[in-house]
């Protein structure tokens, strides 16, 4: 899948997270369509909210940093 985040697709294939489940997840949280959010992860349209990010990694990531997954620049 597509995204503007590297890390966060590294990541999320390394934990083997589906990407349709953190859309949903996003979508519930941010009360937008699973569309719109889909649209933020792909660059497509808007951005993803701070409120957001710190969900998914909450939620998903609890050891990861921020700016680490949601940067567009890959970082090891």
């Amino acid at each position: 899948m597509a995204t503007k985040y590297p890390n966060f697709a590294a990541e999320m294939a390394r934990t083997n997270t589906s990407y349709d489940d953190v859309y949903k997840y996003t979508a519930k949280v941010t009360k937008k369509s699973v569309d719109a959010v889909s649209n933020w992860f792909t660059g497509r349209a808007g951005e993803l909210s701070v409120t957001a990010a710190f969900a998914i990694k909450d939620k998903y990531f609890p050891s990861l940093q921020v700016d680490y997954l949601f940067s567009e620049q890959p970082k090891s």
